[in-house]
C-alpha cells in the first residue's frame, strides 16, 4: 500500500473509478476493453470516453490502485503490442472492496427506508 494511504481515504469513489477497478479486478485489460466492459456491466449507463478514461487510469496508477503490466498478453484475441494492459494492485483491491461494502450498506439502508424495491430498473 502506498505510504500514508488508507483505503478509507478513497471513499466514496467516483463511479467511473469504481467501475474501472471492478472491470480490471476480473482480469487484466487494456483501455478499450475496459471501456467496453464498463458499458456492458452498467447496462449502458456508464460510457467512459477515451480522454476521461486515460486521465482516470493515470491517476489510479499514481495512487497505486492499478499497475501497468510490463509484459503484454499474447494469448488475447485482437492482441496489439501497442496496447497498455492494467491490473489491480492489492491496495486497489482493498479500496474496491471497501467501496463495495460502503455501497452495500447504503443499499441496505435504502431498502430499510422502503426504497430500491422492485419498481426501479427494468
Amino acid at each position: 500500500m502506498p505510504s500514508g494511504h488508507d483505503p478509507q481515504d478513497f471513499l466514496p469513489m467516483k463511479p467511473d473509478a469504481f467501475m474501472i477497478l471492478t472491470v480490471v479486478a476480473a482480469g487484466e485489460r487494456h483501455g478499450y476493453a475496459i471501456m467496453q466492459e464498463a458499458e456492458r456491466l452498467s447496462g449502458g449507463t456508464l460510457r467512459l470516453q477515451p480522454g476521461a478514461l486515460y486521465r482516470r487510469l493515470k491517476w489510479m496508477l499514481a495512487e497505486g490502485l492499478l499497475e501497468e503490466l510490463d509484459e503484454r498478453p499474447t494469448d488475447v484475441e485482437g492482441h496489439d503490442e501497442r496496447r497498455r494492459y492494467y491490473r489491480v494492485t492489492p491496495f486497489g483491491r482493498q479500496v474496491a472492496d471497501a467501496e463495495a461494502h460502503r455501497m452495500a450498506r447504503a443499499v441496505e439502508a435504502a431498502r430499510d427506508a422502503g426504497l430500491a424495491g422492485d419498481g426501479g430498473l427494468p
